[in-house]
């Protein structure tokens, strides 16, 4: 595989007249007068029959690397493709990812000149993705009637049209892959591999992703037919020193990182969002990652119901939730109405204006891929379990030339070894010291507190009084920690990570938790009651704030007293947060009883078989004709094959 080097400082790398004529228009129209590096040295690769590994940071312009290449192989084709022939694919790893690329084709589709007015046209773009209300025989239809040139879909979808044989890949000009190595992390290799199977080979192949994998290195080798790889970084000169050294993130990105014990952390966050937008940055715009669903879950519910209040602490900040088990529908309204959210103003109770803050409270379902450009600051809540993510977390800000900060915060302590660890994959960071909040609310840079800061504590408080108020986030609050817990435990950097070495009072706070749930996790943890103290929670009188909820509830606990007592098969309702090991116990002592009914009726089955055979060797006179003994030997043939096997399932 050859090698091409290029640098992302300055963003400019020649004007598009280099290598492009035909979308020049759309291009000055959408504000994107120079090339940036990836571009400027992937597309003339592209557009002379090379297959192109590239791999550059995020924020460089990789969408429209392969979007200009694709249309210009597909306007200066011979031969215009006929309606059910395809052109080009591309696959990308998430629903939202290939929705925001087939906006950008349509965008350059868009500004086309009417067809009396043009000798070629590119037909148009598909979407092709699954969790919508389009199925895939829908698709197919799309596709016979409108004959799309190109196409764009996830790998499962795309793989549900293309297999079928109305749909023509033998013309096909080119396969990019988005992000490919999350695609094979996803676990889309066999899905990958199957659509190679229906593309012709004489093709042109793009790889596109951030970060290098093994899994990525085997795809190329495989599919890709001798390759130039495209490595695009930035140069960091260091003072002192004669020369500099490569990193993998923007230029233009400012990164730091902020230590704080456990019980500061979650007012630190909300102080320090508070202290960007209305520092010099002017921040407007932010995410915030999370480790696991429930936490977002939890915190969004909480925060919703706290800012009801008009709690101080959460002045000028609007928050989103968006996370991976939310339906296709809301995760595609939060993600259009974060992305068009303004820069809106609120007005306090004493009439002054001050700019509001777009949070958007997430996992990594929004870590790659999307584009967000107008994102001035990215917080790593929970630092991500893969290495890996971080740049691309990282990379949601400083797009496109844009200047932009990324933040990750520590837990005080072991965590603090995070920082190293980053400096030796060539990611920098800067510290950010601890946001204070003064009497009269003003924000400003100081030491962390030796004791417990005041104001954080209250926030705790109030979080507290709120969760006691609902039941439904008490227990929200209960899953949002087992399952960081789970999620802490299974970190890939375990020797920074862990468990052992936090605090559990400290953790408890940070969650505003009532009590520490019961797990085996937390077996070697000791509760300092000087920080935290487990409250007595009355799981009768714990009750929802929605009526229809805590309705149901009282009326099972009404049937639950009149009954004399619970079935020994009945499941029990827990009140307090499971654990991986309870789950496995009771899994396996139902797969033991299964086990054990399905031997008893195999042996029964066998008794009864030996029973029949030896009433055949007994010579008795029958009085039934042939014909009357034929509807029985077929019942039982029948009960031999498939009713034994239904039987059995139903009992169980």
């Amino acid at each position: 595989m050859s090698r091409h080097d290029a640098s992302v400082s300055p963003m400019a790398a020649g004007p598009w007249t280099q290598c492009i004529d035909a979308s020049l228009n759309v291009l000055e129209s959408l504000g994107f007068a120079q090339m940036t590096p990836v571009q400027s040295s992937t597309i003339p690769l592209f557009l002379s029959h090379k297959d192109v590994v590239t791999e550059a940071v995020t924020g460089s312009g990789k969408t429209l690397a392969f979007v200009i290449p694709i249309l210009e192989i597909l306007l200066r084709r011979e031969t215009p493709l006929k309606k059910h022939e395809v052109g080009a694919v591309v696959v990308c790893p998430t629903r939202e990812l290939a929705q925001q690329t087939a906006s950008v084709f349509q965008s350059f589709l868009d500004q086309q000149p009417a067809v009396e007015e043009a000798a070629r046209r590119v037909a148009g773009v598909q979407l092709c993705v699954g969790g919508t209300r389009t199925t895939p025989s829908e698709d197919l239809a799309f596709f016979r009637e409108h004959g799309p040139d190109v196409i764009v879909g996830t790998p499962g979808r795309m793989e549900e049209l293309l297999r079928h044989s109305g749909v023509r890949t033998s013309e096909l000009d080119v396969l990019v892959m988005d992000e490919a190595d999350r695609l094979l992390d996803l676990g889309f290799t066999q899905v990958i591999r199957t659509l190679l199977s229906y593309l012709p080979k004489q093709r042109r192949t793009g790889l596109f992703s951030a970060t290098m994998t093994e899994a990525l290195s085997e795809l190329v080798r495989v599919g890709l037919r001798n390759p130039v790889r495209v490595v695009v970084k930035v140069e960091l000169k260091q003072r002192g020193a004669s020369g500099g050294r490569d990193i993998r993130m923007p230029a233009t990105l400012s990164s730091f990182y902020h230590v704080s014990r456990p019980e500061h952390k979650f007012a630190q966050l909300l102080r320090l969002l508070q202290y960007e937008s209305q520092g010099t940055t002017g921040a407007r715009k932010s995410i915030v990652y999370f480790a696991t669903c429930a936490q977002v879950n939890y915190l969004f519910s909480l925060l919703a119901r706290l800012a009801k209040t008009h709690d101080p602490r959460l002045q000028g900040l609007q928050f989103f939730s968006l996370h991976g088990k939310q339906t296709p529908k809301r995760r595609t309204s939060t993600f259009s109405a974060f992305a068009k959210a303004g820069k809106a103003e609120e007005t306090d109770t004493a009439g002054a204006a001050h700019a509001t803050m777009q949070v958007l409270l997430c996992t990594d379902v929004a870590a790659r891929g999307l584009d967000l450009p107008d994102v001035d600051l990215v917080v790593q809540y929970d630092p991500p379990s893969d290495p890996k993510v971080f740049n691309h977390r990282s990379g949601r800000t400083a797009r496109a030339g844009k200047h932009g900060r990324a933040l990750v915060m520590l837990h005080a302590g072991r965590e603090e070894g995070y920082v190293e660890f980053l400096q030796i994959k060539q990611l920098p960071l800067q510290p950010y010291g601890y946001v204070c909040r003064h009497a009269q609310g003003a924000l400003s840079i100081a030491e962390e507190p030796a004791e417990r800061d005041t104001d954080a504590h209250a926030l705790e408080e109030a979080m507290r009084a709120t969760v006691r108020r609902d039941r439904a986030l008490y227990e929200l609050g209960l899953r949002a920690f087992v399952s960081w817990v789970r999620a802490y435990s299974k970190h890939e950097v375990s020797y920074i990570f862990r468990l052992t070495d936090l605090s559990l009072s400290g953790m408890a706070c940070e969650f505003a938790l009532l009590h520490a749930p019961r797990m085996p996790e937390l077996r070697h943890w000791q509760l300092d009651e000087t920080l935290f103290v487990n409250e007595k929670v009355d799981q009768n009188s714990l009750a929802y704030a929605d009526k229809q909820r805590e309705k149901q509830r009282l009326e099972a606990l009404a049937r639950q007293a009149a009954s004399p007592a619970p079935a020994p098969t009945s499941r029990r309702i827990p009140t307090e947060a499971w654990s991986e090991q309870k789950r496995r116990k009771e899994t396996r002592a139902l797969r033991r009883d299964k086990k054990e009914r399905k031997r008893q009726w195999q042996q029964s089955q066998a008794a009864q078989a030996a029973e029949a055979e030896v009433d055949d060797d007994i010579d008795i006179e029958d009085d039934e004709s042939e014909e009357e003994r034929a509807p029985k030997k077929q019942r039982k043939a029948v009960w031999d094959t498939s009713e034994k096997d239904t039987a059995f399932f139903e009992d169980l």
